[in-house]
């Protein structure tokens, strides 16, 4: 009787966190973590976040990740002010040498950053940092006057990838 009522409450649990989502960022964003279950918000006394992403291979179907800003700051300009001041990266270096992560689509929706998987295997560790000492508060600070910034960073879907390339 107990496991069936915290199953319940769990379920409605996630179904208000989800409802809350929806109703701050746009879909991309709600739609990512829908699939995924992995996210993390950029908080804005931190410069720096980690999250763990598992990969296909692992079952867990993410190719990448994407970053998406409430739905009053969720402009594309906006995106692109905070691309220049924030650094994504992952354990694993190209063979160029580079742990950083490149955007491959930036719009009203979202930044969406793909994993590849020559050099990666099973999962990684992504980490978001700050610019210059800034905390992602500062930089969310410059990006807008007109509403509070608030952002999330969540695994996405090979399927959520290949629609954006």
């Amino acid at each position: 009787m107990k496991v069936s009522r915290m199953n319940k409450s769990l379920k409605f649990a996630s179904i208000g966190i989800m409802a809350i989502l929806s109703s701050n960022v746009f879909a991309g964003a709600s739609d990512w973590i829908a699939q995924s279950g992995d996210f993390i918000t950029l908080n804005k006394s931190e410069s720096q976040v980690d999250f763990f992403v598992v990969y296909p291979q692992l079952g867990g179907g993410n190719c990448g990740i994407g970053i998406s800003l409430n739905r009053g700051s969720s402009y594309q300009k906006y995106y692109e002010k905070l691309l220049e001041q924030i650094t994504v990266s992952n354990i694993y270096y190209s063979d160029s040498g580079s742990n950083v992560l490149e955007p491959i689509s930036v719009d009203n929706s979202g930044a969406l950053f793909a994993f590849d998987f020559n050099i990666q295997y099973y999962g990684t560790i992504v980490t978001i940092t700050a610019n210059d000492g800034k905390t992602f508060g500062e930089i969310f600070d410059s990006l807008s006057s007109h509403s509070s910034v608030h952002a999330l960073a969540s695994a996405v879907s090979c399927e959520q990838i290949q629609e954006k390339k």
